[in-house]
């Protein structure tokens, strides 16, 4: 009797320790729940550089600057973005995803400091630019890497709602700076973005482990293992015929790592580096980041009465929940589809603005005011649901593992490059171009969509590996010369 007690006791605590007992929409939803948990950590470092995007439109009419000082200040981020970038591809390839992620925030904590600081001289506000900066530019990839690698591997239908949660974040942080910004002094808001990085730090040191396959990529088979079975990752993603090569073979690992340079010209990395890039320039010089740091002052020059801060604050809230209902519409659709909708809406708001500010000659401020509101609302909506967030997400997805660092963090530098150029040069464009200036930066909206159209991958429902595959795919002329090749190759041996 006691003895079939105990085998009963001992059978219903395995039932109720048995994971897969639980019923299946019960298991979907705790997997999803636990996934978004993880993301959501992943990405809590992107919060307080995003936070850097939005700071120059609430502080530039707090500080007394000329518009070449002014013009400085909201670029000086741009300048360090890409030393930020560059830094990030050794960081998370030599270092690991988690340590890169974890990096990020000690600048970013830095530098909302000094741009604490008060009082405190332009050189010091310029100093803490820099940092943030430099944050910003280390927080572009390695969580997008660390997502595709770890949380979206069981999801691949997923993974574009997942990979987008940086941007997301990003712009959750550019939010929360507008919103604060309507609330307290610009330096209070500085105290808060730096509370946060601290925040984020303790998070990403605690609550995650290291990227498996970077671990197993370094022949640590057990800790990659055991941060597999953590992440709950049930695909044999450790299993790959490169992985497999390296396991146990020190030397081998050496050759890889010495390979790298020369990876950069395989066609599986060189052809992503170049479509992505040119993505960016488009993204870039189209003026997707400009409103965000000249806001306030633009719709004050653009004649809105409203006041410009409640503008702003509506406008990263549009833009915030654009990016939103993006990771819910990834879901049902790719980045290519949604990318036509955001290009052509994002392009017609500023041609609208264009003709508008170019033709209209009355004095009506209500007619300007839903006007020229109505064309910003636009914009940061068709921005958020696919211009701005798409072409980082896809940085995480269209490189192969080996180095999805270093060429990620390439492509993010030549973006910081274009956003320095764009952001710089706009208060000049404005003078001479007048309402031109956004006609320009609606027509590069055009072409960004037939770029998008034409050239960029389509990369839903497809693995890394598959992805990477079509990019090694050979023209049937080249297969011809290869087999040519290799029978005059074992002619000459026999």
């Amino acid at each position: 009797m006691e003895s079939n007690e105990k085998t009963n006791l001992i059978t219903s605590h395995h039932v109720y320790k048995n994971y897969s007992s639980k019923p299946p929409h019960l298991h979907y939803t705790s997997a999803i729940s636990r996934v978004l948990w993880l993301a959501w950590v992943v990405t809590m470092p992107c919060v307080a550089p995003g936070m850097s995007i939005g700071y120059s439109a609430i502080v530039l009419d707090q500080l007394q600057l000329s518009l070449d000082e002014q013009s400085w200040f909201a670029s000086l981020p741009s300048t360090m973005m890409p030393i930020g970038c560059l830094l990030s591809g050794p960081l998370i390839d030599k270092l690991g995803r988690k340590t890169a992620l974890m990096v990020t925030n000690l600048p970013s904590f830095l530098g909302w400091l000094l741009l604490s600081k008060q009082p405190a001289s332009l050189y010091v506000l310029y100093a803490g630019q820099l940092l943030v900066g430099l944050s910003v530019g280390l927080s572009t990839t390695p969580a997008t890497v660390y997502a595709a690698e770890c949380i979206t591997v069981n999801y691949t239908g997923l993974r574009g709602c997942f990979t987008i949660m940086t941007s997301v974040m990003l712009n959750f942080g550019m939010f929360l700076t507008y919103l604060l910004g309507t609330l307290m002094p610009a330096y209070v808001v500085a105290y808060v973005a730096a509370f946060v990085s601290f925040t984020a730090f303790i998070f990403i040191g605690t609550l995650i482990p290291e990227s498996p396959p970077w671990l197993f990529g370094q022949g640590r088979r057990v800790d990659a293992e055991f941060s597999q079975r953590v992440l709950r990752i049930a695909q044999p993603i450790l299993q790959t015929s490169r992985a497999k090569s390296l396991d146990g073979d020190s030397a081998a690992l050496v050759r890889v790592r010495s390979r790298i340079v020369d990876r950069l010209f395989e066609p599986d990395v060189y052809k992503p580096m170049a479509i992505m890039t040119t993505f960016l320039f488009f993204q870039q010089f189209s003026g997707s980041f400009v409103l965000t740091a000249y806001m306030v002052q633009l719709l004050s020059g653009l004649g809105v009465t409203v006041n410009g801060y409640l503008v702003t604050l509506l406008a990263g809230f549009t833009n915030l929940a654009a990016m939103i209902l993006l990771s819910v519409l990834l879901t049902r659709f790719g980045f290519k589809e949604l990318s036509y909708v955001s290009c052509a809406g994002y392009a017609a708001s500023m041609v609208l603005l264009a003709v508008f500010l170019q033709f209209y000659g009355g004095g009506d401020a209500l007619v300007i005011n839903v006007v020229v509101i109505g064309c910003v609302l636009l914009n940061m909506a068709m921005n958020g649901l696919g211009l701005r967030p798409i072409p980082y997400a896809m940085l995480g997805e269209v490189f192969p593992t080996d180095v999805a660092g270093v060429a990620g963090s390439i492509v993010a530098c030549m973006s910081s490059v274009f956003n320095f150029i764009a952001i710089k040069t706009y208060p000049y464009l404005r003078i001479w171009l007048g309402p031109g200036v956004f006609a320009l930066y609606g027509a590069l909206g055009l072409l960004t969509l037939v770029f998008v159209a034409t050239i960029v991958p389509d990369t839903r429902g497809k693995t890394i590996k598959q992805i990477s595959d079509e990019f090694l795919r050979k023209k049937p002329t080249d297969s011809v010369i290869e087999y040519r090749k290799r029978s005059c190759t074992a002619d000459e041996v026999f």
